[in-house]
């Protein structure tokens, strides 16, 4: 039996961030606690101009409240959705800035 260790979410996150502030990105990580409101995206932020927002998942399935906020960010017009690798989110952010 093969046992595949699942990264942790927190660790992640710093790559995420770590990467996109190398690319000249402004970001925010939401932090969850008792002030902040449920189902906010991970990260929030800015790159040339554009409103990202991302749901981090390592392992487990996003719920339907974080669904329903990736969506509605959509219909503002902004880009949002869920990332499980960081190849995924450099692969969106180029697409992005050559669109």
């Amino acid at each position: 039996m093969v046992i595949r260790k699942v990264p942790l979410e927190s660790a992640f996150q710093a790559k995420v961030i770590a990467y996109l502030k190398s690319i000249g990105a402004y970001v925010i990580k939401i932090h969850v606690s008792s002030y902040q409101l449920e189902g906010e995206p991970d990260i929030v932020c800015c790159y040339k101009g554009r409103f990202y927002a991302f749901e981090l998942k390592t392992g487990s399935q996003a719920s339907q409240l974080q669904l329903a906020k990736l969506e509605k960010i959509r219909q503002a017009g902004g880009i949002a959705m869920i990332i499980k690798d960081l190849d995924h989110l450099k692969e969106v952010m180029e697409f992005y800035d050559n669109f």
